[in-house]
């Protein structure tokens, strides 16, 4: 058997067994451990930095929060009449805040440094209040004294009787004196308070004319002789203030006085129409009296006009109509105003109109009213719009074109209609119902729910078509009969001026040529034959009402006018102050200048109807532009070369446009529109 071989050690065991010791002793400055000790020393010094930062930042975040409170605290403080107040009050807030943010410290280091940091700054603090505070008690304590002289000098002027410069100026100083004693103003302060009590007297003084009349004040300060004290720019200032005050006082008076007029004049007609149209006694005419001599004038006449039995009940619509206008642009501002309308040459007012066959008892309140509400501007919009919608109301409240003309009660239906509305309307504003809804037919509040029962029947129109052709007069079932040798157009006059109605029978074919055949510049009887073309006896009266009415030419259609007259200046004979008149009168008998479109009953063909003031239809300006172009020559080129377009002239342009572009066109150019009426006058009145 192989012999396994054995290891032997040299090394000898040690004399000690059981528990291992080891009395190996390394140097910390010779191994791998030396070099890690200062590591560990720094990461605890950074340790302990570390914490100290972070309690630093949680105290710098409670200052920051503290100190927005406190300045807000400060803002107040500020505003304390005295020091003792201001700090006072903030004081027992800072003690607060402090408590407050102390509580929010996680550790005692951070409220420790909290603390110390606040009250370090808590002297700025009082520092800038105590500033600020003693500034607010020498203001609040000198305004106090200066506004009691004021008082002081004030009381003396009102009352002249006892005024005593000498005295007045010992008990100013005695006050002065208690600044200076206070140490609220220097010697020299005193000096110059005493020399500008003799500039604060007459400073009072003229203010106290001003407060009765300021134009008087403006008028003494502007001479120099006069309030020698006051110096150059504070009299310029004072000057500045009053010419303020003054029209102040003018328009309140004349403001007041408008009204009183107004509501005088409407009480007066108001009690008039309640006391059986038998006028009043000067006892009671007393009570209608104004503070202005021409409305009282105007009031005693129409009350003699009622009195002695000629007032008229008939109306005007369009007349009132006009008058409306005019209130709505300021031209009247009372019933007494006197005002043009048409061609009128003497002024008169709605009150001296009364009852003179425009205005009767009704329109008067109506007028009176309207013209009380244009004095709001809220309700002077609001009007705007019920005369508008009234407006677009009114040829479907006439009817029959002519109709209005025949009918003697069409004027007052229509007026009474319009106030009927107007009533409503403004019940339902009161309400507070909106403007939108009471004009909307759609709307429940609509105000014209019954208005079929206000328009025109055609069995209305019949009957007088009727009487008349019948040889019957409407007012008084009297035949007027045409005398021997009259013509017709005196037979007509004579006729309307007894306030009766002609009959048919007394017009025969003669007189018919004689009343309508154009002889000189008679528009109605060329506008009949050649513009209208139909030449009927109708259409022709028809015209002449409108002409009879007070009308004016609105802007738009003077300056179109203006442009026409002067393209055809001299063409078929017709100078350019004849072309400015009949297309003038022409505007007024197609449109009456309410519109620019044609009305009619084919909506299939509604963008062809006539269009402009002057009711121009597409065929009739393609007509004149293909078989007249003599007349349209370059000053018409000139003027509309902006229909060109591709073309050589604009005569080309124009004719190559469709019907509906060109009947567009017709209606928003009223230049083009009035051309077109002039080149009818140079080419075919004759």
């Amino acid at each position: 058997m192989p012999k396994i071989p054995t290891f032997v050690a040299d090394a000898q065991p040690t004399g000690e067994v059981g528990a291992v010791k080891s009395n190996i002793q390394i140097s910390p400055n010779e191994t791998l451990a030396a070099s890690l000790l200062p590591a560990a020393k720094d990461i605890t010094n950074y340790y302990i930095k570390e914490k100290e930062i972070s309690n630093k930042v949680e105290g710098g975040e409670l200052i920051a929060n503290a100190q927005q409170e406190l300045s807000e605290v400060q803002a107040q403080a500020n505003t304390k009449k005295t020091p003792e107040l201001g700090v006072n009050f903030f004081n027992n807030a800072y003690s607060n805040i402090i408590e407050k943010y102390k509580l929010k410290a996680n550790n005692s280091y951070i409220s420790r440094f909290f603390e110390l940091n606040m009250n370090a700054s808590k002297p700025s603090y009082t520092s800038n209040i105590l500033k600020t505070t003693r500034a607010n008690m020498v203001k609040t304590r000198t305004t106090q004294v200066f506004n009691q002289i004021e008082n002081d000098i004030l009381k003396a002027v009102e009352d002249e009787n006892s005024f005593n410069f000498a005295t007045l100026s010992n008990s100013i100083d005695l006050q002065y004196q208690e600044l200076l004693k206070d140490g609220l103003i220097t010697e020299n302060d005193l000096i110059l308070l005493r020399e500008d009590l003799p500039k604060l007297i007459e400073i009072q003084q003229v203010r106290k004319l001003s407060r009765s009349n300021a134009a008087e004040a403006v008028a003494a300060l502007l001479n120099p002789k006069n309030y020698t004290q006051i110096p150059q720019d504070e009299r310029t200032k004072l000057i500045s203030e009053f010419g303020t005050l003054s029209k102040l006082q003018t328009d309140l008076i004349k403001n007041n006085l408008t009204s009183e007029i107004i509501n005088k004049s409407k009480e007066f007609i108001d009690k008039f129409s309640n006391n059986e149209y038998q006028g009043l006694s000067l006892e009671e005419l007393e009570l209608y009296k104004t503070g202005d001599l021409k409305a009282n004038d105007q009031i005693e006449k129409l009350n003699e006009k009622i009195v002695n039995k000629k007032f008229s009940f008939d109306t005007n619509y369009n007349t009132n109509s006009d008058i409306i206008a005019k209130i709505f642009n300021g031209e009247i501002e009372d019933t007494s105003t006197q005002f043009l309308i048409g061609n009128e040459t003497e002024p008169k007012s709605i009150l001296e109109r009364a009852g003179d066959g425009t205005i009767n008892d009704k329109d008067t309140s109506f007028l009176s009213l309207i013209l009380t509400r244009n004095n709001t501007d809220t309700f002077k919009k609001q009007d705007q719009a019920f005369i508008k919608y009234v407006n677009d109301l009114t040829p479907l409240l006439q009817g029959n074109a002519f109709l209005s003309y025949f009918d003697k009660s069409y004027n007052s239906k229509a007026s009474m209609l319009r106030q009927i509305l107007h009533l409503r309307y403004v019940d339902g504003l009161s309400k507070g119902i909106t403007v939108e809804n009471l004009l909307s037919s759609n709307s429940e509040d609509y105000i014209a729910k019954d208005i079929k029962s206000y328009l025109p029947k055609t069995s209305d129109l019949s009957s007088i078509v009727i009487d008349l052709a019948g040889g019957s007069v409407i007012n008084n079932n009297n035949v007027i009969q045409k005398k021997e040798g009259e013509t017709a157009n005196e037979y007509l006059k004579r006729v309307d001026a007894e306030g009766k109605t002609f009959s048919f029978d007394y017009i025969s074919e003669k007189d018919f040529d004689e009343q309508f055949m154009p002889q000189g510049l008679d528009t109605v009887a060329l506008w009949n034959k050649y513009y209208q073309t139909e030449n009927n006896f109708i259409t022709g009266l028809k015209a002449k009402e409108r002409l009879s009415r007070n009308y004016t030419v609105p802007e738009d259609a003077k300056k179109a006018i203006s442009v026409a007259s002067k393209i055809f200046d001299g063409d078929g004979g017709y100078s350019a102050e004849q072309i400015t008149k009949l297309l003038n009168e022409i505007g007024q008998i197609e449109t009456q200048y309410q519109t620019k479109i044609q009305r009619g009953e084919n909506p299939e063909i509604t963008n062809f109807y006539a269009r402009s003031y002057w009711q121009i239809e597409v065929t009739t300006a393609k007509d004149l532009l293909q078989n007249s172009s003599v007349v349209f020559g370059p000053k018409f080129e000139k003027e509309f070369s902006n229909y060109k377009g591709n073309f050589k002239t604009a005569k080309e342009g124009l004719l190559n446009l469709s019907d509906k572009e060109l009947t567009n066109i017709i209606e928003k150019d009223d230049a083009l529109g009035a051309s077109f009426a002039a080149a009818i006058i140079v080419t075919r009145f004759k």
